[in-house]
């Protein structure tokens, strides 16, 4: 969560549903970090045995990520729209994505 000067917008001024919104990114920015820091681990480790514990270690954070996006996708509308339009579709990535309709 965001320490006293670096709020936005007074927490106070804040619906219970945007401070649980903002808890929810925290978390998904915190789990991509140490997501990161997981693959670099699992990258440069030289030793067999502790590979695959890393490894575990990683897919725990791609777990705990998804659950964590799923949550933000129930809870906004407009996340939920954007995601059915660009996830999971055939094609390069890079094509344009059409997510004007409603």
């Amino acid at each position: 969560m965001l320490s006293g000067s670096d709020w936005v917008e007074p927490p106070e001024k804040l619906s219970a549903q945007a401070l649980d919104m903002h808890r929810g990114i925290c978390a998904l920015i915190n789990t991509l970090r140490e997501l990161d820091a997981a693959n670099l681990r699992h990258e440069a480790c030289t030793d067999p045995e502790l590979r695959l514990i890393l490894a575990m270690h990683r897919d725990q954070y791609k777990a705990q990520l998804a659950r964590l996006l799923e949550w933000a996708r129930r809870r906004d509308a407009r996340l939920d729209h954007e995601m059915k339009h660009a996830l999971f579709k055939a094609g390069p990535i890079t094509a344009p994505i059409r997510s004007d309709e409603p």
